[in-house]
C-alpha cells in the first residue's frame, strides 16, 4: 500500500481531551483523512493499554483521557496534533509498514522547514532500558528525533485493525503549559 493521492484534510478547532479523542475515533471510515488540531487546555492522553494508577503521579491535577491508539502518556496543550486514518484491507499493512507510511511525510515536512529530523534508528539516541510512562522521555528506533540533540520531535501512536490504521501524532510547538514532572 502506498500513500493515497487524495486525502481529506480537516483543520479543526481546539477542544478538550475527551472531545478530541471522540473526533479522532470518528475519523475511521472508508476514506483517508488527516485531522490537524490543538487543545483548549493542558490534557494528558494515555495509550489504550496504559493504567492511570501507574502512568500518572498521585494528585496529578491535569485532566486525562485515553487514546484509541497505543503508546505512552502525552502531555498536550502546547502541541499541534495530527490524526491520520488510512483505510486498508486486513493483512495489507503491518504496524511497521503503516508507521513508516505515515511518519515519512512528517519527517519530510519538518526537514522542509529547517528542522533536522530523522528516525531514531538513524541516530545514536535510542533509549534502551528506560522505564517511563512519558512518551517524550523515551526514544525508540521508530521515533522522530532531532539529529543533533536527540530530542524527540514527534510522539506518534498507532492502532491497526480490520478497517485500517489510525495514527495520532503530537508535535510540541512550545514549552509545556504544565511542568511534565508534575504529571
Amino acid at each position: 500500500m502506498n500513500m493515497p493521492e487524495s486525502i481529506r484534510l480537516l483543520q479543526d478547532t481546539a477542544a478538550d481531551g475527551d472531545e478530541n479523542m471522540t473526533r479522532d475515533r470518528n475519523l475511521v471510515g472508508d476514506l483517508p483523512v488527516v485531522r490537524v488540531y490543538e487543545w483548549s487546555a493542558p490534557w494528558v492522553t494515555l495509550g489504550r493499554y496504559q493504567d492511570p494508577e501507574t502512568s500518572l503521579l498521585p494528585g496529578c491535577g491535569v485532566p486525562w483521557t485515553r487514546r484509541p491508539t497505543g503508546g505512552k502518556a502525552v502531555l498536550h496543550g502546547h502541541d499541534l496534533t495530527v490524526a491520520v486514518f488510512l483505510p486498508a484491507a486486513p493483512g495489507e499493512l503491518t504496524v511497521k509498514r503503516a508507521y513508516r507510511l505515515l511518519i515519512h511525510p512528517i519527517v519530510s515536512a519538518l526537514r522542509q522547514v529547517g528542522v533536522g529530523a530523522a528516525l531514531g534508528e538513524q541516530t545514536t539516541f535510542i533509549t534502551r532500558g528506560l522505564r517511563t510512562a512519558d512518551c517524550f522521555r523515551h526514544v525508540s528506533p521508530n521515533d522522530v528525533v532531532d539529529l543533533v540533540t536527540g530530542r524527540k520531535l514527534v510522539g506518534c501512536a498507532l492502532r491497526l485493525d480490520s478497517q485500517g490504521v489510525l495514527a495520532q501524532c503530537s508535535i510540541p510547538m512550545g514549552v509545556p503549559l504544565v511542568p511534565p514532572e508534575q504529571v
